[in-house]
Order: structure tokens, then sequence, then C-alpha cells
């Protein structure tokens, strides 16, 4: 039986000059992928890497530090809580067809600007299975007040109530994969719209495998232009 997950996969890609961008969310797949721009002003990335290997799991970890204290906080706090969970799951019993568990990460989607900060944070173990499982966490903070954007603020962001977001959110993933949808993950409650990132000009709604589609689909998500 699969046990509760957390992992990190995906790319960072900074380009250079006063502006840097990286790259968000490809629209199938197991996490992200192929990137798009966003634009990120300059700021000091150090990349932590973290590689173990056991008689029990492997780990290989690669996670953001901006130098934002604001930002790194939170998201150096969820790689290791991952980590932590993760080195007590037991070791899998001997006619196991995995012979170690596998924790896996990295990171995409940066975006620094004057007002956010934001990161995808992709976490994927497998523990045996039929295939990973795998999510993608946003970490988004508010560069003035630092502290970290809830749901309402990004609702600001865009100026939509989550009724609106909700029914926004279910066209467009209609659109892109069909109706082999699960309606319940589009249901306008806060705990399916708590996994979000930000960038200059938008906000990125982000539905884990399973929360609106078969894991065939992949992760989903749905685009609202911001308006502040």
């Amino acid at each position: 039986m699969n046990k509760p997950i957390l992992t990190i996969l995906g790319v960072l890609l900074i380009g250079g000059g006063i502006y840097a961008l990286i790259a968000y969310a490809p629209k199938h797949g197991a996490g992200p992928a192929d990137s798009t721009t966003v634009q990120m002003a300059t700021t000091s990335l150090t990349t932590v890497s973290i590689n173990e290997d056991t008689d029990v799991y492997h780990i290989g970890v690669e996670y953001p530090q901006f130098g934002i204290p604001a930002l790194d906080v939170p998201v150096k706090k969820m790689v290791e809580k991952a980590l932590s969970d993760f080195r007590n799951y037991p070791a899998n019993p001997a006619d196991s067809a995995v012979p170690k568990n596998d924790f896996i990460g990295s990171f995409s989607s940066a975006y620094i600007g004057p007002d956010v900060a934001s990161v995808a944070i992709t976490i994927s173990e497998y523990t045996g299975g039929a295939h990973p499982n795998t999510n993608i966490f946003g970490v988004n903070v508010d560069l003035k007040t630092s502290r970290e954007i809830a749901l309402s603020d990004a609702l600001t962001l865009i100026g939509k109530s989550l009724a609106d977001v909700a029914a926004g959110a279910e066209a467009q993933v209609r659109a892109e994969i069909g109706d082999s949808v699960f309606e319940d993950g589009f249901a306008a409650q806060s705990e399916n719209y708590s996994v979000f990132t930000i960038d200059k000009d938008t906000v990125h709604f982000i539905f884990n495998s399973y929360q609106v589609a078969a894991y065939a689909s992949g992760p989903q998500f749905a685009d609202f232009a911001r308006v502040k």
C-alpha cells in the first residue's frame, strides 16, 4: 500500500540580466516540465542538495534558497518536514517489488517580483505500487509584509470570488482534457484552491493528481489574470 506522499520534482531555469525568468507549468504529465516564462527580479539563488542512500531508502532532493527569509524559511520547513516523515517509513518487505523507498525532488516556476515571491515545489515518493505519488505545492510570499499569501489574497489579486474561480477552473480543465473530470474537486471550497503560484501577470491554480482527474491525466492547472 502506498504511504502518504510529498516530493519535489521540476527544474528552475533562470535567465540573465536584471530580470530572469522561470517557468511554470505544463498542462499534462506528473509534474512541472516544459516551462513558460515569468519575470523574476535579480536575487541570490542557492540550491540546497540532499542525497542519501541507505538500505531502506534513497533520497535525491534539490530545493531553492533565494536570500529572502520570508520565502526561504517556509520552503526549507516544507522540505525538511517531508524528509523527516519519509525517513521514518518502515523498510519494504523482502518480497517487495521495490527494494527501497524513493524520494526525489526539485523546484520550478520561481517568480521574484517587486511585490510577490513565489515558487512551486514538487514532492514525489515511490514506495511500491503502480506509480510514484507526486504532489506540487506553491509557496507564495508578500514581499511588502513578509507574510505568506493566503487564498483570500490570491482572489483579491485576480478580482474574483471563489465561486467565480471554481466555475472558471472547471471550464479551463474541461477544455483541456474533456469531460472526464471529478466535479467534486472543483467545488468552491478553500481546500480545493489552496495550491497556487503567482507571477507578474497571473495566478496559477494547481490541481494535483486525483483531485479533478485520473492519475493518467496528470495534474491540472487553471490560470487567472491579475488585476492588482
